[in-house]
């Protein structure tokens, strides 16, 4: 059994207008030229967004390397200062011991 729904709105839009296919305005085929100024405009529009990532992540593969060589130089110099460190305690201990 089909039941009509009650809660219908009170406006409905409705087509007052018919449209014939052939009434529709058919635009020219494209051209050599137009063809060509498609591709130019698309082309440039890839060139500025493959530039903008390549830089973004040319950037980024940098700033990875600076920040891993920075850890590896860190790593070195501390190992080094302990050994210098150590070395002076050594001796500083060593000269003590003498003066006793």
């Amino acid at each position: 059994m089909n039941t009509i729904p009650r809660n219908l709105p009170r406006f409905v839009p409705t087509l007052t207008e018919v449209v014939e296919p052939a009434s529709l305005v058919r635009t020219a085929p494209s051209t050599g030229r137009d063809v060509d100024e498609i591709i130019q405009s698309v082309m440039q529009r890839v060139d500025r967004v493959l530039d903008c990532r390549l830089r973004e992540d040319a950037d980024a593969m940098l700033r990875n390397l600076v920040t891993e060589q920075l850890h590896t130089l860190q790593l070195s110099l501390r190992a080094e200062l302990a050994l210098v460190v150590q070395q002076a305690v050594a001796e500083a201990m060593a000269l003590r011991e003498d003066d006793h």
